[in-house]
């Protein structure tokens, strides 16, 4: 008797240890459901902050339309006299809040970013796209201009067959690049060659040739369609202002670059010529707007692309 009632003792010792591990796992999985829930419901309320700060910055695009020129700090907008940058394109909301800003080699910029102030890869030359990618880079330039053409460029640059022969063949757009990802698909494009120009490129713009705004480009925009050092300088150094910080209240403007206004500037011929890839304003904006939780710090990020007075947007992306 008493051998037995050992036996049932160890059985059903076994047995609640084993009903203890079940309890402990079935805890654990539903803690970590429970904490997916709610990273997926945070993820939610952030997502909806980052699409606030979009919507805010459509509705300035409207309510304070620029003024004729898009500069850096005022891009898109006629900034109101009493309120600074940072405070019209963040707000603080219940639990959190958004803010609409950018990176622009390696600084912070409140606000909307122009995509005029890049090289339209649908519109760019051979000679630009050259400038642009670096020597070395001449086939690749070719290639894309063979890409996006329906005639080959003469003697150079990749075309259908070489699409074809690759281990996982496709065939060449013959097409406008939809986006700017695109590139990558092109003959002789590498990641890294990609990544050290896709900040300085775009699909966007209607003009039939490059129309970029003087006022927001960057130097190696500028030097590539064919503006000389000393030029770059001096506007740089307008736009500027005495502070010499892009984006502050101090800044300055190029307010014309027609051929009667620069009659005076010292400048080259090809310079001249290659003011005429420039304009003063800006059409399209890139929005990017960042929604914050307070309390797990969780974030979301929107980018979206609009032109100025079309309800339509032209890009849109969740991270």
């Amino acid at each position: 008797m008493t051998k037995r009632s050992g036996t049932i003792l160890i059985t059903t010792l076994w047995i609640l240890a084993i009903l203890s591990i079940l309890a402990i796992g079935i805890g654990f999985r539903v803690s970590i459901e429970a904490r997916l829930s709610k990273y997926s419901m945070d993820k939610v309320q952030a997502a909806y902050l980052a699409k606030a700060g979009i919507m805010k910055a459509r509705e300035l695009l409207s309510e304070y339309p620029s003024a004729g020129h898009d500069t850096i700090r005022e891009c898109g907008i006629t900034m109101p006299a009493d309120k600074d940058i940072k405070s019209i394109f963040t707000e603080r909301m219940a639990g959190g809040g958004f803010e609409v800003s950018y990176e622009a080699e390696g600084k912070l910029y409140y606000g909307m970013m122009d995509e005029d102030r890049k090289i339209n890869i649908n519109k760019a030359d051979q000679t630009v796209l050259v400038s642009l990618l670096g020597k070395g880079n001449e086939e690749v330039a070719a290639s894309i201009m063979n890409w996006r053409g329906s005639a080959r460029m003469p003697g150079s640059g990749a075309w259908d067959d070489d699409y074809k022969s690759l281990s996982v063949p496709y065939k060449c757009k013959h097409a406008n690049f939809s986006a700017i990802e695109e590139l990558m698909l092109v003959k002789g494009m590498t990641p890294e060659l990609f990544a050290s120009i896709k900040d300085y490129v775009t699909v966007y713009g209607d003009d039939a040739k490059l129309s970029i705004n003087i006022n927001t480009a960057a130097r190696k925009v500028m030097l590539a369609c064919g503006l000389g050092e000393n030029l770059v300088a001096g506007i740089m150094n307008i736009r500027n202002g005495e502070d010499g910080i892009a984006g502050t209240k101090d800044d300055g403007l190029v307010q014309d670059i027609s051929p009667e206004a620069t009659k005076d500037w010292d400048i080259t011929s090809e310079e001249r010529n290659a003011l005429n890839n420039f304009t003063t304003n800006s059409n399209y904006f890139r929005i990017e707007s960042k929604g914050i939780l307070d309390r797990s710090r969780i974030t979301s990020r929107i980018v979206c692309v609009v032109k100025k007075g079309d309800k339509q947007l032209k890009y849109y992306r969740e991270y």
